[in-house]
């Protein structure tokens, strides 16, 4: 059965029937006007480069292929789709496809490009923040040095503002770095255990002295049925938070921001649906903003956005970090009403307690003193969460008075505000009375001791510290002697060691200088070496502790020296002192056999826990695990 030559003639595409002699039956009108062939002849491949045992048999449907051919004077590329009839007879139909694969390599050819473009940008991007953040490092630690020595009042004023500027430029620095890892999809996420409810209590701590500059309650709740760990990145959550929080402070003149987790049961066992809610009592965003506010280089409202600075990339980072995580990010907000940016993830979670693992207090009334409005929605959740059963909010010294003498064994938390001018009056009132001091009010302890109050609270203030605050009381008789709630975590970090022997191999001699600083002022023993020969030379005369190597000196750099060491024996612990910000950077320190990584540029304390860390009691313990991951 043939099909219609009709149809043929009428068609844009090559049309070729062979019967079952393998002579040309016929031909459509566009193979007659670009090729010698006549219907009734022979069919060859010399004349057409198709090979007839190709289409023949049970598979012919099957076969397309293409070939080259002579149109019109010029290589042509033509795709054969054919089609084999009952009586023998085959129908070839042709297809040029010249463009279409020319455009196919050009596409190739420029997606290669972009690679090799992107892979040349993320090479330039990492070899600038290393080279930013080395003298950055020196900048920021020389300063942070200079701050811990006797000033003037001038004096302090200029290093303050050194301060404040290297780190919006450290700042600046991550923001273009993590912005360009996003575009080029290299955004790395490291997963293991951690603490959630440290987590948001971190993230607060950080922002607390910048809250308190400006007179604003931070505060972090943790909903008791939050899980006790949870397996995610807590770096990228940690950068998310303080993105969102750090915005809420910058954009907040008065009241507060509150950084908020729930958890409820995922469909997946074991896993958790994570709610994080970032509240603020600032400025707003406006309808005309909202729908962009997420946009790369969007800052809001540009009033507002001009009087505050930065990058206009945060939130773009934020929102990017937590689609990588497999969820959503959202806002609500009305101008002049605050803000609440959430975010909800899916992590899996340890089988064991949650986060409320005190006994519950439901036999205890709190008295809250506090005309902030902020302070009471916070402190109400986190009473709440820790099961206290009654809590009595006074905006006035003498609404609290009221409630004391109602409930005479009810435990007194008051603001700073209401104790400055009530406190002996209240203290005397309550068995128990905490004082909730800010960060900046420290001094005027020994004032309230004198006042009458048991003991004190520093903001931002910890639901678990509120929790130990009230087990105390219930469970003993107050003395006669004013007593201090302990404000550090329940299982603190080990106290610094012993002195220690520390080769420091480091070839800035500003960084190698701060470094050394630090080191000695905790009380350690520095030998400093160069670069990675003078490393080994030096390693040789004397045993040590710990090593702390650069990753990049010239002559040998720490990765060859520290594999060197390595292959000599060396079990001791080697952490890297590194400007370099990428996850292939630190894997790299993994693989040399490098058992940690600080980056640069560090806090004195983040340098010091590290050596606590790695030279703890349970510090082979640890080296153990790093070793079987």
């Amino acid at each position: 059965m043939s099909p219609p030559n009709a149809v043929l003639d009428r068609i844009a595409l090559f049309a070729i029937l062979i019967d079952d002699e393998n002579r040309i039956r016929f031909l459509n009108a566009a193979l007659r006007d670009t090729t010698s062939l006549s219907e009734g002849d022979p069919f060859s491949p010399t004349d057409l480069p198709i090979d007839t045992r190709l289409v023949q048999g049970p598979t012919a449907k099957s076969n397309h292929f293409t070939t080259a051919m002579q149109i019109r004077n010029q290589s042509r590329l033509v795709e054969w789709s054919p089609s084999q009839f009952s009586d023998g007879e085959i129908l070839l139909i042709g297809k040029d496809v010249t463009s279409d694969r020319r455009s196919y390599a050009t596409l190739r050819e420029l997606a290669r490009s972009a690679a090799d473009a992107s892979q040349s940008k993320m090479r330039f991007l990492a070899t600038m923040s290393h080279e930013m953040r080395t003298p950055l490092n020196g900048i920021l630690g020389m300063n942070g040095l200079l701050l811990d020595t006797e000033l003037d009042s001038n004096q302090r004023t200029y290093a303050e503002a050194v301060r404040q500027s290297g780190t919006a430029l450290l700042g600046l620095i991550n923001d273009i770095l993590d912005y360009s890892k996003i575009e080029a999809g290299r955004l790395d996420l490291e997963e293991h255990w951690f603490d959630p409810a440290n987590l948001l209590q971190g993230v607060t701590e950080l922002l607390s002295p910048r809250a308190a500059e400006k007179g604003l309650e931070i505060a972090a709740y943790v909903a008791p049925d939050v899980p006790k760990r949870l397996y995610g990145d807590e770096g990228r959550l940690r950068q998310v938070l303080l993105n969102l929080a750090g915005n809420g402070v910058k954009f907040t003149e008065s009241g507060g921001i509150s950084l908020e987790l729930r958890a409820s049961p995922a469909e997946k066992p074991g896993s958790m649906r994570l709610k994080f809610d970032i509240r603020d009592t600032g400025i707003g965003i406006s309808q005309e903003h909202i729908t962009s506010i997420f946009e790369e280089f969007s800052q809001g409202d540009s009033g507002s956005a001009r009087k505050h600075e930065g990058t206009g990339l945060g939130l773009t980072i934020a929102q990017q970090i937590v689609n990588a995580m497999g969820g959503t990010i959202s806002v609500e907000s009305e101008t002049g009403k605050g803000s609440i940016f959430g975010f909800e993830i899916f992590l899996n979670a340890e089988k064991s307690k949650t986060i409320d693992d005190l006994p519950p207090h439901d036999d205890v009334t709190v008295v809250v003193a506090t005309n902030q409005p902020f302070l009471k929605h916070i402190l109400g959740l986190q009473l709440e969460a820790i099961g206290v059963g009654k809590v009595l909010f006074a905006d006035t010294a003498a609404d609290a008075l009221d409630h004391l003498s109602r409930n005479p064994s009810a435990t007194l938390f008051c603001d700073l505000s209401i104790a400055a001018t009530d406190g002996p009056k209240l203290a005397g009132a309550s068995p128990h009375s905490i004082v909730l001091l800010s960060p900046l009010a420290r001094g005027r302890l020994d004032a309230f001791r004198q006042a009458g109050f048991d003991g004190y609270l520093i903001k931002p203030i910890r639901q678990s510290s509120l929790a130990e605050r009230l087990s105390r009381t219930t469970s003993q008789s107050i003395t006669s002697r004013p007593q201090r709630l302990d404000t550090t975590e329940v299982n603190p970090m080990p106290s610094t060691p012993n002195r220690l022997r520390v080769l420091l191999a480091e070839d800035n001699q500003i960084n190698s200088v701060l470094a050394q600083a630090i080191l000695k002022r905790a009380g350690h023993h520095v030998d400093v070496a160069a670069n990675g020969r003078e490393a080994l030379d030096t390693f040789a005369l004397a045993p040590y502790d710990l090593v702390l190597m650069d990753m990049r000196m010239p002559e040998m750099d720490g990765l060859e020296a520290t594999r060197r060491l390595r292959d000599s024996g060396a079990t001791l612990p080697i952490i890297a002192l590194t400007a370099n910000a990428m996850a292939a950077d630190r894997q790299e320190c993994f693989d040399a056999g490098m058992d940690d990584f600080v980056s640069k540029p560090f806090e004195p304390q983040e340098l010091l826990n590290m050596l606590i860390k790695w030279t703890s009691g349970d510090a082979e313990d640890r080296r153990e695990d790093a070793a079987a991951s």
